[in-house]
């Protein structure tokens, strides 16, 4: 394609892509003449109005420029509402955004607090793997409750066993709505009791009912000022205090992953193991399972596009966008493109091992890219690989054996979002 002919893909593509799902980007590139292994960006139209897709670094570093382009009203209120909460930080910009994602940043993305993190989980995971050996279990849902549990732990929260393990699947079932318009019902129920439950919790801080650790992630929350000082409403806050701890439920789904994976890359099993048994047998900091943990987050589907909207009529490779325009940044397509990745298609955790910061290489960008303190990355990074690379090396236990029939290890790259339908099975010995 030529820098003056961009290339297009013509009539509404919505339906589209609620057929084709995590294939939809790839389609697009290929009904518009995209060679494979070219970023050129293609013209189309979604929800009624001209959109741009586009993937790559090139991509990345346009979707995440602040000076030219926004969040606000790029993601449809049916998606964006049940999912992440009204007034969520994900929906702000400028002054707004920079405000309140300063205080998530600081809980979420603080060494000290990771580390506190790092001493839950491994206890919610092996009081999982406890279980387990009492009967059976799947990691999809089983991690989604232990990092539940982790996550409400590290924020201080006054819940009960019986309440923590409920709100964890509550949360996992709306991230699983995700996409689905014939679950759409169901994920505002989930919204409305969700909403309810974490507004009581922050009224009841402020109001002296309950007394929370003053530098605990609950009393933060309930501190929470808007860019202009004034302290956010009870919802609001309560919609950010879930913004904190529902990601973290929402990685039982890699965790899902990283178990099918694990089958299909039985080698990596032993290598792990042995790693984790070098260092003392625990569960936490095991390079070999970070670095598997990083590539099922590359290689897996989780959120296959991302919205924004042009704030200035702007350009990317010869392709015009004009200001109000919605831009399409492919998640999957970047974590995958050949232009980006040596060996592209090929599953080889090896090429994570020895990187420091897995967030400097820009075309990374399973849970979004840019930068995390001026920009709109998820905070939760740390937290996440946490979580999933302790699931990992859990699941290389010489005790666990993970299910390789192919309901347990296939799924459907055409429904978001998508899973293996039974969480992956496991048994323990």
């Amino acid at each position: 394609m030529t820098s003056n002919a961009p290339a297009r893909v013509r009539f509404e593509q919505g339906l589209n892509f609620l057929r084709s799902g995590y294939l939809f980007a790839s389609r697009i590139r290929d009904k518009a003449g995209v060679a494979p292994d070219s970023d050129t960006p293609v013209k189309l139209r979604m929800l009624g109005r001209p959109a741009v897709l586009v993937r790559g670094e090139e991509g990345v570093r346009l979707f995440y420029d602040g000076d030219r382009m926004k969040r606000n009203g790029a993601m449809p209120i049916f998606i964006r509402n049940p999912l992440f909460g009204p007034g969520a930080v994900h929906n702000l910009d400028g002054k707004a955004h920079e405000t309140r994602k300063t205080v998530l940043v600081d809980l979420a993305y603080n060494d000290e607090h990771v580390e506190r993190f790092k001493e839950l989980v491994a206890e919610e995971l092996e009081t999982m793997l406890g279980k387990w050996a009492t009967g059976s279990g799947n990691v999809f849902d089983d991690t989604a409750v232990a990092y539940g549990r982790a996550a409400f732990r590290w924020a201080e929260l006054p819940l009960s066993d019986r309440e923590m393990e409920a709100q964890a699947r509550r949360m996992s079932r709306l991230v699983d709505a995700f996409g689905q318009p014939s679950r759409n019902a169901i994920a505002w129920v989930d919204r409305f009791r969700l909403d309810r439950w974490a507004t009581r919790l922050i009224r009841d801080v402020r109001s002296g009912r309950t007394q929370a650790p003053a530098d605990s992630v609950l009393a933060r929350m309930a501190n929470l000022h808007d860019e202009n000082g004034e302290l956010v409403d009870d919802r609001t806050a309560g919609v950010d205090l879930q913004n904190l701890t529902r990601p973290t439920v929402a990685v039982g789904r890699f965790a899902a992953f990283a178990a099918a994976a694990l089958v299909e890359h039985p080698e990596w099993v032993e290598r792990i193991r042995a790693a984790s048994v070098a260092a003392g047998g625990g569960l936490i900091d095991i390079p070999e399972a970070v670095a598997f943990a990083h590539e099922v987050r590359r290689t897996y589907p989780f959120v296959p596009m991302l919205p924004a909207l042009a704030t200035t009529d702007t350009e990317i490779k010869g392709c015009p966008i004009k200001k109000g325009q919605r831009v399409l940044l492919d998640i999957l397509g970047t974590n995958t493109a050949p232009t980006e990745w040596k060996d592209a298609g090929a599953f080889e955790p090896e090429r994570f091992l020895g990187v420091e910061d897995a967030e400097e290489i820009t075309s990374f960008i399973p849970q979004g890219g840019g930068d995390v303190l001026e920009g709109h990355r998820c905070p939760g990074e740390k937290i996440a690989m946490t979580a999933l690379s302790a699931a990992v090396v859990a699941l290389c236990r010489p005790q666990v054996s993970i299910s390789g029939e192919i309901e347990d290890v296939a799924f459907p790259w055409t429904k978001m979002l998508t899973r293996p339908s039974t969480g992956v099975r496991v048994n323990v010995s």
